[in-house]
């Protein structure tokens, strides 16, 4: 028991420790859902604009840590 607790509470400690990113990371799928809901996309687009878009926001998240350093 106590190692699913230390577990869950590192799984939190990955959303709460960097906000920006998990903020960035649930808007940006929140837009493509709603384009690709909307039909504006087609869901092959949708599909490389999540992986382009979330790519791009963990480039952007590590290299703010790195400037940070």
């Amino acid at each position: 028991m106590k190692s699913l607790k230390k577990f869950l509470a590192e799984i939190a400690g990955l959303f709460v420790e960097d906000k920006l990113f998990a903020l960035a990371i649930a808007i940006w799928i929140a837009v493509v859902a709603g384009l690709a809901a909307a039909h504006a996309i087609a869901p092959q687009q949708g599909g490389i604009a999540l992986f382009l878009g979330l790519a791009a926001i963990l480039v952007a998240s590590v290299l703010t840590a790195v400037r940070n350093l």
